[in-house]
């Protein structure tokens, strides 16, 4: 969950639109001929500016390539149901009194400029977008304030053993199924000579283990030998199709998987096709159906959030027209 709302807060970071959106006074800059109050939340005027940025960042997000102008009023609701959202989750926040360390806000500055080769490329890339380090960071603190406050709905919820087994045996033809293939331990290096080395020791008797260990500098990534990874026979294709004939027991000979990267395989067992047990995959199908249970309650809370926050579309005609009542409808 944390490394999930960490990362949310960098994508919300660098699209830098959020800033004109939520930022102190709201409006975004407009041309001055254009730009106009479209719609009231909460009693703050949201400018058509914003309205339109929050449509630039939702295309970048999605890599929509087909948007057409009859896609632009949906767009704009949701843009502008995003705004309410932000509102209502300020409030709670602020309500609440949910409280953010600089400590919090720190590990996810550390996360986003992990992302550039230098600090100097990150404070460089701010200065671009006209963003300094104060307003990232208070950014950040109220994402995490409000991730607080829907992690807060739902630390009472828990996953039955009984819904474990009754998703699992509903559907695992469909999801458990595994095909044949081969467990196999794997090591992955940055250059040829660093796996030959390496290759030459696990030959001679070398405990997998050990010689990864002694070579953890040069290692990208491996398996420990006692869990070792399952690899279809159908995907190995390619570099990879050598291990096919490979012996079990053996140490393949090096793959090289991209330009970066070369691998060793050790073929340990083959795995005929089965479904996996019910005891393989509980883990598994409890954090998945858990997080179906959280998603739902946070979204059922963020809906009731929208629904109490008073919005007022000041020009209708760049959002949907209201749907017309169904037959029989009688509600006004």
């Amino acid at each position: 969950n944390q490394v999930k709302w960490i990362m949310a807060a960098i994508v919300v970071i660098f699209v830098l639109s959020i800033f004109l959106m939520y930022g102190p006074g709201g409006g975004g800059k407009g041309d001055g001929s254009r730009d106009y109050a479209v719609a009231e939340v909460g009693g703050k005027k949201i400018m058509r500016s914003q309205i339109e940025a929050g449509m630039a960042q939702m295309a970048e997000q999605s890599q929509a390539t087909e948007v057409t102008s009859e896609d632009f009023p949906l767009l704009r609701q949701s843009v502008l149901d995003s705004i309410v959202v932000e509102a209502a989750l300020k409030k709670e926040v602020a309500e609440k009194n949910i409280k953010v360390s600089d400590e919090e806000v720190q590990k996810v500055l550390t996360q986003i400029e992990s992302q550039f080769p230098t600090k100097e490329a990150f404070m460089q890339y701010m200065e671009q977008n006209g963003v300094n380090e104060k307003k990232i960071k208070e950014d950040i603190s109220g994402r995490l304030a409000q991730q607080k406050v829907l992690e807060g709905l739902t630390g009472s919820v828990v996953v039955s053993d009984d819904e474990v087994a009754k998703f699992y045996e509903s559907t695992k033809d469909l999801f458990f199924r595994r095909p044949a293939g081969y467990n196999v331990n794997f090591a992955s290096f940055a250059t040829r000579e660093q796996a030959q080395k390496a290759r030459g020791q696990i030959i001679a008797g070398g405990d997998w283990d050990k010689i990864l260990e002694a070579m953890s500098g040069d290692v990208r990534n491996a398996t420990p030998y006692a869990k070792p990874t399952f690899i279809a026979e159908k995907e190995l294709t390619g570099e990879m199709k050598v291990l096919l004939q490979l012996p079990i027991g053996k140490v393949s000979p090096l793959v090289s998987v991209s330009s970066e990267d070369v691998v060793l395989v050790l073929k340990r067992e083959k795995s005929p096709e089965r479904v996996l047990s019910l005891a393989e995959v509980k883990g598994e199908i409890q954090k998945m159906l858990l997080s179906q249970k959280e998603r739902e309650i946070q979204q059922k809370f963020l809906q009731e959030l929208k629904a109490k926050t008073p919005v007022k579309i000041l020009d209708p005609s760049i959002f949907p027209a209201p749907k017309a009542p169904e037959s029989g409808d009688k509600s006004e």
